[in-house]
């Protein structure tokens, strides 16, 4: 497995600290970003600190993170990071949250896929039971590819049944143009579309983020449903 280099700025126009952990791809067990001074925990470090950015760059490839509970698990904050050189404070900002003394930021990176014309691709999804994370470490060009969930490997349907899907954001990694994104039911009809592009720094980008952003969804999920994504690499 491999691993890459991860740093957070997470903090406030007041004050902020720095947090660091080399990270292994393809998973959440394990990756969590402590103090870089102290090395100890989001929570022990900053508890009760009123925060409104996280400024998280990674080395190559992709990245989610989330704050949450370390007791409870339930995600606090969440978001992507950006390729080293390619942050911006101004871009990381978040709604401001109080830190709580359990709380904990863990990272899930994705090295580039080193095959040809394939690529990956990282989501959040929000829906009207939470956030989850989506993903695909291995989208074939041109061709329609589920995400699914990075905890349990299920499907929409299967993770969002009977909820409401209200917002999709996708990275893929540095270079990959997000073609399309589509909802698709039991039957493999299509029930929703969007366009997607890409993310700096290629020409063209908009954001070091994301690929992808809809917000104020209101898509009724059933079983069978599923997020489908198409890509071009390079």
């Amino acid at each position: 497995m491999t691993t890459q280099s991860i740093t957070a700025v997470v903090g406030s126009p007041s004050m902020s600290r720095t947090f660091s952990a080399t990270a292994t791809d393809g998973q959440w067990d394990g990756n969590l970003l402590v103090d870089t001074l102290a090395s100890v925990n989001l929570g022990l470090v900053m508890p009760m600190a009123v925060i409104d950015h996280v400024q998280l760059q990674y080395t190559a490839g992709s990245c989610l993170w989330r704050i949450q509970s370390s007791q409870t698990l339930v995600v606090k904050r969440w978001g992507y990071g950006a390729k080293d050189g390619f942050i911006d404070w101004e871009m990381s900002k978040i709604p401001q949250y109080t830190v709580q003394p359990d709380d904990i930021l863990t990272v899930y990176p994705l090295a580039v896929n080193g095959g040809a014309n394939t690529s990956t691709a990282l989501a959040w999804l929000d829906t009207t039971r939470g956030h989850e994370a989506f993903g695909n470490a291995s989208i074939i060009d041109a061709t329609p590819s589920a995400l699914t969930s990075l905890v349990n490997n299920q499907s929409l349907g299967d993770y969002a049944f009977n909820s409401t899907l209200t917002g999709i954001t996708i990275q893929c990694e540095e270079g990959a143009t997000l073609d399309s994104v589509s909802i698709v039911d039991q039957t493999g009809g299509t029930i929703w579309t969007g366009y997607g592009g890409v993310r700096l720094n290629t020409a063209g980008g908009t954001t070091p983020f994301y690929n992808f952003r809809a917000t104020g969804l209101n898509i009724p999920i059933q079983k069978g449903f599923k997020i489908l994504v198409q890509q071009t690499t390079g």
